[in-house]
């Protein structure tokens, strides 16, 4: 009887074992192929040229600009894409604070509804929101 149960111990340990392991094969592959992520690690490039561009412009004119719109054509030739296109989803460029003090972000949806990458002119520094 101790025989069988120990056998019958190991096999349900091994068979636990086994789906964990496939479970964590799954997500890896899952993670790694997963949709989007071309698209995700595309918007992360076009934001570092964004990014470039704002500081071009900057070195230039002595302000970051107002809008993205001022770096077409005289530092990007148009705008890039960001993960997801249209006007709720594409790059965002927002400027607040005081005239004397303005804050600069650029930010896009990463993923669908949250999840927006972000990244503060003024601080150096990218952020993640949602």
């Amino acid at each position: 009887m101790a025989a069988a149960t120990g056998v019958l111990h190991r096999l349900v340990t091994t068979a636990a074992t086994l789906v964990r392991n496939t479970a964590g094969v799954a997500q890896t592959l899952y993670m790694t192929l997963r949709p989007g992520r071309k698209d995700g690690e595309r918007a992360q490039r076009n934001a570092e040229v964004l990014i470039a561009a704002c500081r071009a412009f900057e070195a230039k004119h002595g302000t970051l600009p107002d809008s993205l719109e001022q770096l077409v054509p005289g530092f990007v030739p148009k705008l890039p894409p960001a993960k997801f296109s249209g006007p709720t989803f594409g790059f965002t460029y927002d400027v607040s604070g005081a005239k004397d003090a303005p804050h600069h972000v650029l930010g896009w949806t990463d993923r669908i509804p949250f999840g927006r990458p972000f990244y503060v002119f003024e601080e150096d520094r990218w952020g993640y929101l949602d």
